[in-house]
């Protein structure tokens, strides 16, 4: 296990109520909603590093030093997170036609840069390797991956534009999803919330029905439910374009070669 999944198991087991709050953290009485809003707060001003150390010491458990070293490079939602460091202009984009690069087999019926994106998903290092290229728009990296992963040359610039535009091609179920889960999880970026951001885009059902029933954009969308997010929001690559914003990643506003229509 990461340090990443400790930090998720021991806040879960805090907030069922199946762990008493370690040292350093304290909860209020009241409903699971008002104990998450505090956790939630302190847990930003601990850290996930010294809050695993002191949930692991409270179980009398030593965890492998090995996960506390590496910290730093792991890739986790977290620590990709954490170190995002400027904001990025919301970007915006007429409908167009997607890139006609046609997918390899056995995907035949997905996008080719939905293929690229699941190759890259499968390995940490990759989604890491993938943000620093991105970020330094080192093209000759980006192709030579996309070699690697898909046997495909594809664009930076298209993959950028389809990956920043990428609900404007959706129905309108996902569309609505995707606009209404981004507004919230910028929300939350501009408010410093980097550590829900996280739990958020890792899946975590638990953190998603907590924060449903706090979020204004959320409270009152009968049909927000876990699987309406994790359907239209987690499995439709929306988490990975949130971590490039995050990371100060740019996404262009027009097709490559269309900059004047």
């Amino acid at each position: 296990m990461t340090l990443f999944d400790h930090y998720l198991e021991y806040m879960t087991q805090l907030l069922e109520g199946r762990r008493s709050p370690p040292e350093g953290i304290t909860l209020p009485e009241g409903d699971v909603t008002e104990k998450a809003a505090s956790l939630s707060r302190q847990l930003q001003q601990m850290g996930a590093t010294a809050f695993v150390r002191a949930c692991a010491h409270q179980d009398g458990v030593t965890l492998p030093e090995e996960i506390y070293r590496q910290a730093d490079d792991t890739t986790s939602l977290q620590q990709l997170l954490q170190s995002a460091v400027q904001q990025t202009p919301v970007q915006e984009a007429s409908p167009a036609e997607e890139p006609s690069e046609a997918a390899p087999d056995p995907d035949a019926g997905k996008h080719a840069f939905e293929v690229f994106l699941d190759c890259v998903a499968l390995d940490d290092g990759l989604v890491q390797y993938l943000m620093e290229v991105l970020q330094k728009r080192d093209w000759k990296e980006f192709y030579k991956l996309s070699q690697i992963t898909t046997k495909l040359d594809l664009d930076p610039e298209e993959f950028l534009y389809w990956l920043g535009n990428k609900e404007l091609y959706a129905d309108e179920e996902e569309r609505s999803c995707a606009v209404i889960m981004d507004a919230c999880l910028e929300r939350l970026r501009q408010e410093g919330q980097l550590e829900l951001i996280a739990a958020l885009l890792s899946g975590d059902r638990r953190t998603f029905e907590l924060f449903r029933c706090q979020a204004p954009e959320l409270q009152h969308l009968p049909a927000a439910t876990y699987e309406w997010y994790s359907k239209n929001y987690l499995d439709r690559d929306y988490p990975i374009r949130m971590l490039m914003k995050c990371r100060g990643i740019r996404f262009p506003e027009h097709i490559p070669g269309n900059e004047s229509k």
